[in-house]
């Protein structure tokens, strides 16, 4: 199955993109819950159920895939692919190798794995990683980067439509490696246009005009 959307939309609106965007399909999803709850609901009140007999609430085992995604099965999504989920309010947090990421559940079907850094304008050029994250996310498909409206966080994420449990269960390494492509590719880019405005700044501070710098074999003489 092709995922169906990826987002392209600034961090700051990313849900409130989805939610606009996808409002007819987070309707159905939400009334076909409506009737998978009522439809157990009347089975439980007509069924004969003998002493010992569990009432199954619940699809069988051979249609697992086919359960829609709530925030307790992106929990176990998370813990079937061999991390240890911290389920809260509305998001799913987990770790790998280190590094944390989380699946926030508030807007499900709508899905987005994430990774987010907190920055400060003292220790890193914000215009220049705004530019960053743009060039990265222009050269990628799935993965997307970006920098917060106020500047204070880095955030990397991959987002589709993701309504059943057992889709999102398989795509998920995949995802994550998405996740971890796009920051790899944006600390190449902003390294890289680091160093290229530090050349500039030292070949400006020594009266060479960058025209004339840019002309010698591609070489950036101090």
């Amino acid at each position: 199955m092709v995922i169906a959307l990826i987002l392209s939309v600034s961090v700051a609106i990313i849900f409130a993109g989805l939610f606009f965007d996808e409002r007819g399909t987070v309707k159905e999803y939400s009334d076909e819950n409506k009737s998978q709850r009522a439809e157990i609901s009347r089975l439980r009140d007509t069924a004969q159920v003998t002493p010992g007999e569990a009432l199954v609430a619940r699809p069988p085992v051979d249609d697992q895939d086919l359960w829609n995604l709530t925030p307790d099965l992106v929990a176990d999504v998370v813990k079937f692919n061999g991390y240890v989920p911290d389920k809260k309010e509305d998001a799913v947090f987990f770790m790998v190798q280190g590094d944390h990421y989380y699946v926030p559940t508030d807007m499900l079907p709508s899905v987005a794995i994430m990774k987010r850094f907190n920055i400060s304008e003292g220790n890193y050029d914000i215009a220049l990683m705004r530019e960053a994250a743009r060039k990265a996310t222009e050269s990628r498909f799935m993965g997307k980067a970006g920098v917060s409206e106020d500047g204070k966080s880095l955030i990397f994420f991959t987002a589709s439509i993701e309504p059943k449990y057992g889709h999102f269960r398989d795509v998920f390494n995949d995802s994550v490696s998405v996740v971890n492509d796009i920051e790899n590719l944006f600390g190449e880019t902003y390294n890289q246009m680091l160093r290229d405005k530090e050349d500039i700044a030292r070949i400006e501070a020594n009266g060479i005009p960058v025209e004339s710098a840019g002309k010698r074999e591609g070489k950036i003489v101090s």
